[in-house]
């Protein structure tokens, strides 16, 4: 079983932001897979106020989460603002975590920074958590 770090924009749907984070988990396609949502590494909801005076309870957990992570899968979409994704990206580059991308969205070209990180950038959902389930050391798919 690998692990797989969730980062990137949240779901469009108000009533649950986390929509593609639990499409994931719930799929039976992907029972063998461990994913991580940083959401709930931490007890804050999303909006808290209070995450601006203890950022250390959102950054360390994410952190120590990633380099426990055997892949990280980005869900992208170039009209969300993704300051805290590119920052956990160079975080997994700079620990050899591999580095998947999942287009979704407006497409735009990436930043070389955010290309550089990656080991590949996919509109495909299957396609991404396939390939990078495979850098991550999962055969199962091949």
């Amino acid at each position: 079983m690998v692990t797989l770090y969730l980062t990137g924009a949240i779901s469009a749907d108000r009533d649950d932001p986390f929509k593609w984070h639990d499409d994931l988990a719930d799929d039976d396609a992907y029972a063998h897979i461990d994913f991580i949502n940083p959401y709930t590494l931490n007890d804050f909801e999303l909006g808290d106020a209070d995450i601006y005076k203890r950022p250390h309870e959102i950054v360390n957990p994410a952190l120590e989460a990633i380099e426990s992570s055997d892949g990280m899968l980005v869900r992208w979409d170039d009209d969300a603002f993704l300051v805290g994704t590119a920052m956990e990206m160079k975080h997994a580059f700079d620990h050899d975590v591999p580095i998947v991308i999942w287009y979704e969205g407006w497409r735009d070209n990436l930043s070389p920074w955010i290309l550089h990180t990656t080991r590949g950038t996919f509109d495909d959902r299957h396609k991404a958590i396939r390939v990078l389930s495979i850098f991550a050391g999962d055969t199962s798919f091949l």
